[in-house]
């Protein structure tokens, strides 16, 4: 036995703590170890003393931890089990090494999750954390998208995104992947358990890349503000009592359309009516009458033209329609149709309406003003012509 204890001596000059095993029992360490748990030589001789310690390094090994307490104060070392042989017998020669600053980082990052799950408990924006799947959803998120949060364990935040946007959505996640950036704020539309789509905004963190990237992703639902923000738009576009295109957004139109004919020589006409004695229909009956006809009249025309024809109130009782890709003929055939469907069509308390109808074609490269100008002559023909007909120019 003491040839053995001459032997292990030469683990003596370490500076951390060895301890070396057979047969389940320690029987010997070295003096760092020693001095760390708080013994004697001598006293590591008792067999009972050498259980106590053999009872804590099963734990530790199993933990992957071995406590010293030195001065009521816990050092934290990694046991690290090894062989050695010696006159032809296998013993266990376990290292221990120094974890405190690894144990001190655990800690603090406990405590950093400990805050930030108490904090995205109250706060009202959904926060959601996902490596392939969602990890954590936090009780905002939970009550935004209708599902638990074990529910939510299984799927993937791009499955609970409307279709539609799902591309924005990936083009987004490649971005931060790619390292092109590490932060990516988005509108999205997010697809509830009830199926009531809901307008959100996610803003997007990538926390850690490799091989599985961590994002941290915290949605509002936007959807008051965005609806707000789509009236706003329509009220920009359309007019408030038909409910077609206004003459600002008909100029948008007409721009765009214009410039595509000229560019690629295409054919363009356009429709420009009025009804006939309107101011006679708002005298007689009252203007309430007269918006009447106009709503009846819109939704009626409307109906009749095609889908790639845009239709719009120029102002007062005058309308314009748009027709792409058409020709003179086209044009003409299309006016005549609107024309007497309008002339057959019974207006509450008025009767009969009619309109007249002027018609033109873009020509060559003149300036749209030009263009539309010759519509607005057609149409003043149309009248000097005795109303209700259309006139081409």
């Amino acid at each position: 036995m003491q040839q053995k204890i001459e032997y292990f001596d030469i683990f003596d000059n370490l500076n951390y703590p060895v301890i070396i095993i057979d047969d389940y029992l320690p029987i010997w360490a070295n003096q760092t170890f020693l001095t760390l748990q708080g013994i004697s030589e001598k006293s590591f001789e008792d067999i009972e003393i050498r259980q106590m310690i053999q009872i804590k390094l099963s734990d530790a090994i199993k933990n992957e931890q071995y406590i010293f307490v030195r001065n009521f104060k816990k050092l934290y070392f990694q046991p690290v089990l090894s062989k050695i042989d010696f006159e032809e017998k296998e013993y266990n020669l376990i290292s221990f090494f120094n974890i405190a600053k690894r144990k001190k980082l655990q800690d603090e990052l406990l405590d950093t999750q400990e805050i930030f799950d108490r904090l995205s408990e109250y706060i009202p924006e959904g926060i959601v954390l996902i490596k392939d799947k969602i990890y954590y959803s936090n009780p905002a998120f939970e009550k935004l998208c209708g599902f638990s949060g074990t529910n939510l364990l299984s799927k993937n935040l791009y499955n609970l995104i409307e279709p539609t946007e799902r591309e924005t959505y990936s083009e987004n996640m490649k971005d931060l992947l790619s390292i092109q950036k590490t932060y990516t704020e988005f509108i999205s539309k997010l697809v509830p358990k009830n199926g009531k789509t809901k307008w959100i905004r996610i803003k997007c963190k990538l926390l850690i890349q490799g091989e599985t990237s961590i994002f941290l992703n915290v949605i509002s639902d936007i959807s008051k503000e965005q609806n707000e923000l789509l009236k706003l738009v329509q009220l920009a576009d359309f007019d408030t009592l038909t409910g077609i295109y206004n003459r600002r957004k008909f100029n948008d139109l007409i721009s765009i359309e214009y410039k595509r004919a000229k560019r690629y020589d295409r054919n363009l006409c356009i429709l420009f009516f009025d009804i006939d004695h309107f101011k006679n229909i708002n005298d007689t009956y009252g203007h309430d009458i007269g918006d009447k006809v106009l709503i009846q009249l819109s939704n009626l025309v409307q109906f009749h033209i095609r889908e790639t024809d845009y239709f719009a109130r120029w102002g007062g009782e005058e309308f314009i329609v748009l027709l792409p890709e058409t020709v003179e003929k086209e044009a003409k055939t299309l006016s005549e149709h609107i024309r007497n469907i309008v002339n057959a069509q019974s207006f509450p308390e008025i009767g009969n309406v009619t309109i007249s109808i002027g018609i033109t074609m873009l020509i060559g490269k003149e300036r749209m003003e030009t263009f539309i100008k010759r519509a607005d002559k057609a149409l003043y023909q149309a009248k000097e012509d005795g109303r209700n007909r259309s006139v081409l120019l």
